[in-house]
């Protein structure tokens, strides 16, 4: 049973620490944080005095931040080694237990925002009524069933438009049942069978309407892009966020591979739609790949990929492309924990850390439209709060083990 966060935690109370993360530097800084009505009230020099009635939380030692934004999981998925075939396998009643579980990992592993990428329309109950829930959430943008075409990628969520009526119909829908992102699968996807990733499956002029179509609603919008074409488009119609940016074709074997096409990554970068890499999906297979002496084949064509992937990152990053952090969690071994080693991804790939910390916190809010609220810490922004132990300016690995946890001002993880 949760507790009454009015009964548990004071009104108002202070957060002392000699390293802040401080946004526009770009460093950290010491300060004292005024937390009252789950709202950052102001932040102040470390030395003020404290009023005596007011509680304080010391996190000397630790650095402190905003709450991570995760901008891309599934939270209906089971982040197997078979993630599609636990979803079949499961009734819509059990997926969506499934799906509070997932948030509250994510949530005591320091995301305090998430957004769903993709799932069944029931799950959409978890964004209406979070209080409802009997574990605490993150704050959650769910994108309810993406729009697809027949057969389409993730098809069996049920977001199957033919026209541009029902793209319309769609959004009205996802929005009258609480979604606050549209999601459209503008190429095939490798995890649905019989969708073919290489290909583009949406006109420009339909990309265009539901991109407009979310501009109008005040809602993000957000595009998964494998194919080159699918990016181009995408990329055209200024969805907020990009997702994968595989450029994926076919070679004269039939075999997919990346071919990094630097016209459409200069599309990209003039649109101002920010892209969601996903390095570290599924890497914990790979790196059970790269010890095997006995790899097949394709399993040594999927590693000569990755580092592919890995340098079509760099090329993004140095063309100056805005970077928002997403692991694509509950797909194939891919946990709920993991939002950390994505970030270590972003900075191995090259991002600088400075900007690997805002792609996971103010440059994710802004691909949310939600930057005016959360993504700092800032007078007027909402209490969403970690601490990590090391300094992740340094450390690429430092955010495997948050040492405190606060959403919207209710301390989910004390510190130690």
């Amino acid at each position: 049973m949760k507790e009454d966060p009015a009964v548990s935690q004071p009104a108002r109370y202070w957060i002392r620490s000699p390293t802040i993360w401080c946004e526009e530097r770009g460093r950290f800084e010491p300060g004292l944080i005024l937390i009252g009505d789950g709202q950052i009230r102001a932040i102040e020099p470390i030395a003020t005095a404290v009023p005596a009635v007011d509680a304080v939380i010391d996190l000397s030692g630790s650095w402190v931040l905003p709450g991570l934004i995760n901008t891309h999981v599934h939270l209906e998925f089971s982040a197997s080694s078979q993630p599609l075939a636990d979803f079949e396998a499961e009734t819509a009643e059990e997926r969506l237990l499934r799906a509070a579980g997932n948030a509250h990992r994510l949530l005591t592993s320091g995301v305090t925002t998430a957004r769903d990428c993709g799932s069944s329309w029931i799950m959409l109950a978890l964004a209406r009524r979070p209080d409802l829930s009997p574990v605490m959430l993150p704050r959650l943008l769910c994108s309810g069933p993406p729009i697809t075409v027949p057969k389409g990628h993730l098809h069996f969520m049920h977001g199957v438009v033919h026209d541009h009526d029902e793209i319309r119909a769609h959004i009205d829908r996802l929005e009258a049942e609480g979604g606050r992102s549209v999601k459209v699968m503008a190429s095939g996807g490798q995890m649905t069978p019989g969708s073919l990733p290489e290909e583009t499956v949406f006109t420009q002029e339909s990309l265009n309407l539901i991109a407009d179509e979310a501009r109008r609603r005040g809602l993000p919008s957000v595009s998964h892009v494998l194919a080159t074409e699918s990016i181009r488009r995408s990329a055209i119609a200024r969805f907020d966020s990009l997702e994968h940016c595989a450029f994926f074709e076919r070679d004269g074997q039939g075999v997919i591979v990346r071919i990094f096409d630097p016209e459409v990554a200069s599309v990209v970068r003039d649109s101002g739609s920010a892209m969601m890499a996903n390095l570290s999906t599924a890497t914990r297979y790979l790196d059970g790949l790269r010890e095997s002496a006995n790899r097949t084949s394709a399993e040594s064509h999927s590693l000569r990929q990755f580092d592919i992937m890995v340098e079509n990152f760099g090329k993004m990053v140095e063309l100056g492309i805005p970077m928002v952090c997403g692991n694509d969690a509950g797909v194939r071994d891919t946990p709920f924990e993991d939002t950390w080693l994505e970030f270590a991804w972003l900075v191995k790939g090259g991002l600088p850390a400075a900007d690997a910390i805002r792609a996971a916190t103010s440059g994710a809010a802004k691909a949310l439209l939600i930057d005016d609220s959360v993504g700092r810490i800032a007078r007027g922004y909402s209490a969403d709060i970690i601490a990590v132990a090391s300094d992740p300016l340094v450390d690429p690995m430092a955010f495997r083990h948050t040492t405190f946890v606060m959403r919207a001002g209710e301390v989910i993880r004390p510190s130690p």
